[in-house]
């Protein structure tokens, strides 16, 4: 009844009108990726309204990427500006709701039908880049914060909202928290999942690969060695090491095609139409399943590598090099039977009326 109660009075002290208009406020600042510093002026400032005590710090992106946990990160940045505000003291229990404001670029502008950064509402809906992904979810956060604030609940230990950065291109921002101390029992992550809880998720590996050819006149092809073919032997042994990584997926993941993908998303090879390439670079990310460790990934695709070498006469003599770049996730997996996970289902269904999808 008492628990009743104190969540009654934190919802009636929600402003949802309020919550909107921070979601507008937030889209309506660029935030590319690299350029998060105005609009993360703009959170720490809203967190500072809503009572927080407040947090704003500049990451040493050097000392970061020195550290052996780095996850890397695939856009080089000079800067990492981070916002968390915290409600509450030290005490039972504490909790973390992250969000992030880099968003990726606009492209096409002439495809949109307004500017990316207008934050217009339509039929409902909120348009503008980072509107979804994820500025609405880091909005959200505020909001709740600001409620708990205003109904003057005292808290048995901390919430705190995390601002962070470079969520698009490694997760420098989430890794910057930690290490400056940030830590929590548990942490909601607010990116848009259409209301789904997601108990796990798959792990990615960025790499780089560079095959050697060798150079001829594309009117004597034959006397060249075409770093493009010798790619194409690579790339059917990677699609075989994508099947054996695919072989038992996760239940939760089972329902997908390919549950952990390996995609080459660059490729550049040759510096001219008529001349047999001798060289070729390529770059993509390999998926980590649910419950295998970063590290096996990686020996199984060196192994995949070394076998596809040693078949083939030019290969052996001239082995592909490949190196690990960008972002290097590992899978996690969080056990849906902890009371954190069942209080959030539970107030799902209660709010809905349905049973949350995982």
């Amino acid at each position: 009844m008492i628990a009743e109660r104190a969540e009654s009075r934190a919802l009636q002290s929600l402003d949802t009108d309020a919550c909107i208009r921070l979601a507008q406020d937030l889209v309506r600042v660029p935030s590319i990726t690299g350029n998060e510093r105005a609009v993360q002026d703009l959170v720490a400032l809203m967190l500072e309204e809503a009572g927080l005590e407040v947090d704003r710090f500049e990451a040493d992106v050097d000392l970061l990427k020195a550290h052996p946990r780095f996850p890397g990160m695939e856009v080089e940045r000079t800067e990492a500006v981070l916002v968390a505000g915290t409600l509450g003291q030290k005490g039972e229990r504490s909790l973390i709701l992250n969000g992030h404001v880099d968003v990726v670029p606009v492209g096409d502008r002439q495809a949109w039908q307004a500017s990316p950064w207008s934050a217009h509402i339509q039929a409902g809906r909120l348009y503008g880049r980072g509107a979804c992904d994820m500025k609405a979810g880091l909005a959200v956060a505020i909001s709740a914060a600001a409620a708990l604030k205003k109904c003057g609940l005292p808290l048995r230990g901390r919430l705190i909202v995390q601002s962070v950065v470079g969520e698009e291109d490694g997760g420098i921002g989430s890794f910057a928290m930690a290490q400056r101390g940030y830590r929590a029992d548990a942490a909601f992550v607010l990116e848009p999942t259409r209301l789904r809880i997601i108990p796990a998720q798959a792990g990615a590996l960025s790499f780089r690969l560079r095959i050697r050819g060798q150079s001829a006149h594309a009117s004597v092809r034959y006397e060249g060695i075409s770093a493009i073919e010798k790619f194409e032997l690579v790339e059917a042994r990677l699609r075989q090491l994508e099947r054996a990584l695919n072989q038992e997926p996760h239940p939760l993941f089972r329902h997908y095609p390919i549950a952990y993908p390996l995609s080459i998303g660059r490729l550049r090879a040759g510096s001219w139409l008529s001349t047999v390439p001798d060289e070729l670079e390529c770059e993509g990310r390999v998926g980590v399943p649910v419950g295998m460790a970063s590290g096996k990934v990686r020996r199984q695709f060196a192994d995949a590598i070394a076998d596809v070498a040693q078949r083939d006469p030019w290969l052996s003599e001239h082995p592909p090099r490949f190196e690990w770049t960008g972002g290097q996730f590992d899978a996690v997996e969080v056990d849906p039977g902890l009371p954190v996970f069942m209080a959030l289902k539970a107030a799902h269904a209660e709010e809905f009326g349905v049973e949350p999808e995982l």
